[in-house]
């Protein structure tokens, strides 16, 4: 008995304008709820932060000699914190 191969649907041109449409209409995300939580959210601010070499590494010793090890960005920010609560800075 011969296998023949699944017949294949006709490509019609108008098709093609079709898939552009929809390509560039672009998408949305699953959950609607979510976008409108994500919009009232403040998003987290990327800096770029010089630190002096010498002043990194004792970070980094301070860091490396305490028992639980944390992330050096973790210990910045927390640096940063106590510095504005020492400072009466209140968050907001």
């Amino acid at each position: 008995m011969p296998i023949t191969r699944k017949p294949k649907a006709p490509v019609s041109p108008s098709s093609s304008i079709d898939i552009d449409a929809l390509i560039n209409r672009g998408g949305s995300i699953a959950n609607p709820t979510l976008e409108k939580e994500a919009g009232t959210q403040k998003q987290n601010a990327v800096v770029n932060l010089r630190i002096p070499h010498l002043l990194l590494e004792r970070i980094d010793q301070t860091i490396e000699s305490q028992t639980l090890k944390i992330p050096r960005h973790t210990w910045i920010l927390q640096a940063l914190l106590e510095k504005l609560e020492r400072d009466g800075i209140k968050e907001q």
